[in-house]
């Protein structure tokens, strides 16, 4: 069979750095459109306080490496951050971020702006080195249509635009994977100390970032067998990545890490407990029409068939076709890995009982992108240069009918935007995000009052939003007498964090808008409406208690 098809190196780093450079000016513009999302404030501030005060009592429930990253540039902005709060000593992890993002010296906007370019630039770095990695193995057209696939996912141009821990533990899990096949290939000692620097700081991102281990591990086995690797170097190999990840993780925590009496009180295991103690508990989650309290095994599949973009799913489907032919050309240990890490990745997920969204998964697409290349460098020469070109064409389409509003993206096949609320819920379409938009649209039809069910933390007085709030399904007498305009995140309009029915009314109405897909905007104004023709929902027996569990930050 043919090498696959070769393109001149100044040709693919000038079309390398068009993607990459489209993606952040992406990312940028679409993310000043956007209010924080519901965790993003909670994440910022306790990363700003782990600098300022080395106390890391915000926020357990995530490693600091994310935060610290997004918190860093913060530390020029001359912010203030009250030790002195009673918040503070709770600790009230959304108060204080609610305090230090619109109670300080510095505008919300300008802050989130500073703190999402760490991110913003860990996606592009993840770009980067996809394209770097696939170019030597399957060629540059593959190699560029990989790194299309990934630049123009609405899915990376929405989540590596925030400020959470996603987008940095699949950088840094990728990156493990990456530098530990080359130290299987290679046996050099300077790979094996980056495998153990990207697995720290893949494992002080997310707690999930440690899941490479048992692939690394047999991989080494592998190996070891096949000879490229002696016994005495594979048997120091593995302790040593450990204990490497480990020193580099632990060194995240600053000197907390040299106080804590036991490793017990380390704040990394009791926020290891803590997580567990989440998954054990469930989490509040929809799916396919129904709230569930605990996990649902196809929540993950649902999230990944609708949320995926269908050029990349027909892709996939392609290679796993093709998968005989990717086999016998390439290394076992290649594709071992290609298949390997993100089965393993996704049955962890759809094991565990935290269904929030379809950004869990994140770590997973990198070795998809890079599946697809395998199967593109299969192909004859002539269509292994026109399939990139076809997917680049299939992605790109896809940008009309999201933009700005990457976070609420659904595929195709699913619908659409539009169709998203039939599927899925929380951070796959409604964060709390579209504050921003809400108050241009209420600006330009001269809207100047909306009573309010929001999901989200952004603070609605800080954008300038007269605002007032909702009634629930338990004061019909209440819901008779509106006259205003309606605003409702769609994760309120179904209940999502409620026990009982509270603003589930509000199905029986045709939203007048729907602003960047999350907030349903209605027109209850008594004139608007004919005569007698308002819908009531039967009162429920007891009044509506408040949400049953907050959101979380997961």
């Amino acid at each position: 069979m043919s090498a696959p098809p070769r393109l001149p190196n100044p040709l693919f780093f000038a079309l390398t750095a068009v993607l990459l450079v489209t993606m952040g000016a992406l990312q940028f513009h679409t993310a000043s459109l956007e209010a924080q999302t519901y965790d993003e404030a909670v994440h910022l501030t306790a990363g700003y306080s782990y600098w300022v005060t080395g106390d890391f009592r915000l926020n357990q429930e995530h490693p600091p490496l994310a935060k610290l990253l997004c918190a860093a540039p913060l530390l020029t902005m001359g912010l203030r951050f009250d030790t002195a709060s009673p918040h503070w000593s709770l600790p009230d992890q959304s108060e204080m971020g609610r305090l230090f993002l619109y109670s300080n010296t510095r505008p919300a906007g300008a802050i989130l702006a500073a703190a999402r370019s760490v991110t913003i630039a860990l996606s592009l770095v993840l770009g980067l080195a996809l394209a770097l990695w696939l170019r030597p193995r399957f060629g540059e057209p593959a190699a560029l249509a990989a790194l299309a696939l990934y630049a123009l996912d609405p899915n990376f141009l929405a989540h590596g635009r925030y400020v959470t821990t996603d987008v940095a533990v699949t950088l840094f899990s990728f990156l493990s994977v990456i530098t530990w096949l080359a130290f299987l290939d290679h046996g050099r000692k300077r790979w094996l100390a980056l495998a153990a620097l990207t697995l720290g700081l893949a494992m002080a991102s997310k707690f999930s970032g440690f899941y490479v281990l048992p692939i690394h591990a047999a991989l080494l086995a592998l190996q070891t067998f096949r000879r490229p690797i002696s016994w005495p170097k594979a048997l120091a190999a593995l302790p040593i990545l450990c204990a490497g990840a480990i020193l580099v993780c632990a060194a995240t925590y600053g000197s907390h890490t040299l106080k804590v009496p036991t490793w017990r009180e380390h704040k990394y295991v009791t926020g290891i407990l803590e997580l567990r103690q989440h998954n054990t508990d469930g989490h509040r989650s929809y799916l396919l029409g129904k709230v569930n309290t605990h996990g649902d095994p196809r929540y993950f599949p649902v999230a990944f068939a609708v949320k995926t973009p269908e050029v990349t799913l027909l892709a996939l489907l392609a290679a796993l076709l093709l998968l005989p032919r990717i086999l016998r050309r390439n290394d076992a240990l290649l594709w071992l890995a290609l298949l390997l890490y993100p089965s393993l990745y996704f049955g962890i997920s759809v094991a565990g009982n935290i269904n929030i969204g379809v950004r869990h998964l994140l770590p997973v697409y990198p070795f998809l992108f890079a599946l697809i290349a395998a199967a593109l460098s299969t192909l004859p020469r002539r269509a292994a240069l026109v399939a990139p070109a076809l997917l680049f064409a299939g992605i790109l389409s896809a940008q009309p009918t999201i933009y700005p509003d990457y976070l609420a993206y659904f595929n195709r096949f699913a619908g659409g935007p539009a169709s998203g609320h039939h599927y899925l819920l929380d951070s796959n379409l409604d964060w709390g995000q579209d504050v921003i938009k809400l108050k241009r649209y209420m600006d330009a039809r001269g809207i100047e009052f909306v009573q309010v069910a929001y999901f989200g933390m952004a603070d609605l007085n800080h954008y300038g939003i007269r605002h007032g709030g909702l009634p629930g399904a338990n004061e019909p007498s209440e819901i008779d007498k509106l006259d205003n305009w309606v605003a409702a995140s769609v994760t309120d309009v179904y209940d999502v964090y409620f026990d009982q029915p509270t603003f589930n009314w509000l199905q029986r109405y045709t939203p007048a808008a729907r602003i960047g897909w999350s907030l349903y905007l209605y027109d209850l104004r008594q004139s608007t409406l004919p005569a007698g023709k308002r819908p009531l929902p039967p009162a429920p027996k007891s009044a509506a208690p408040p949400p049953a569990a907050a959101p979380g930050t997961q």
